[in-house]
């Protein structure tokens, strides 16, 4: 019997980094607002703001990309679709409903 698979990946790397950026921010945030906030605890809250921000946008345009590529995809299967849906009924006409295998090359068009 084999073992099932985790529902949980286990973390990657660059997963851990970001956990702890946040983590950090939370605290320098957290500081700030009490008002003791050093100057170099203050450049390293924004640079940690400005990763977030650079991973947020390359985040953004993969999504993008990913989005237009689906679209891309839908758009070619439904001309497929349409196409084969015509040879079928073009066939069906033709045959007068009986299918051969002339019909199955027509699909492989």
């Amino acid at each position: 019997m084999t073992r099932p698979s985790p529902t949980i990946r286990a973390p990657k790397p660059n997963q851990h980094e970001r956990a702890a950026r946040q983590s950090t921010i939370d605290t320098l945030l957290q500081r700030a607002l009490r008002g003791v906030l050093t100057i170099p605890e203050a450049a390293v809250l924004a640079e940690y703001v400005r990763a977030e921000r650079r991973l947020a946008d390359k985040t953004r345009q993969s999504l993008a990309d990913t989005t237009r590529a689906l679209q891309r995809h839908r758009e070619a299967a439904d001309a497929e679709v349409q196409r084969l849906e015509a040879c079928i009924e073009e066939l069906t006409v033709i045959r007068g409903g009986q299918e051969t295998q002339e019909d199955a090359a027509c699909m492989t068009r």
